[in-house]
């Protein structure tokens, strides 16, 4: 998987993420690295465009859930925990606040917006049409 960062300067200084392919079992590990390194740069505002993003599967939704997590300063998840992982995740989702101020999502295309809606993971994060819109939620 490609990732394209960059950073953009709104009230706050915000780092965009692009994720290119594939966020599955092969990749998802890539992205939450990906993060946990911009984290450790000093990044504490992040948007995720998904605009590339084919096909996301429940390894994908960890890796969002991670990248969240993270942005709290809040221990990430161990994905070989199992059952018990899944169901933190579930309870954090199903919350009626969105999970994070810290992580925006953008334009999800349809098959990924369709995993977003069946997880509750759209009601979980916010979800913007494009990154100045997301930038300008900060």
């Amino acid at each position: 998987m490609e990732i394209d960062t960059h950073e953009v300067q709104g009230r706050v200084k915000v780092t965009v993420l692009q994720p290119k392919g594939e966020l599955d079992g092969r990749t998802y590990q890539q992205l939450i690295g990906k993060a946990q390194e911009l984290y450790g740069a000093g990044a504490r505002d992040m948007v995720l465009d998904l605009g590339e993003v084919r096909f996301l599967s429940s390894s994908g939704l960890v890796a969002l859930h991670s990248i969240g997590r993270l942005l709290q300063g809040r221990e990430i998840l161990d994905p070989e925990a199992g059952w018990s992982a899944l169901h933190t995740i579930e309870h954090e989702v199903s919350g009626k606040q969105p999970l994070n101020q810290h992580l925006k999502l953008v334009n999800p295309q349809p098959a990924v917006d369709k995993v977003l809606q069946m997880t509750g993971f759209k009601q979980a994060f916010e979800i913007y049409a494009g990154v100045e819109a997301a930038v300008a939620a900060f």
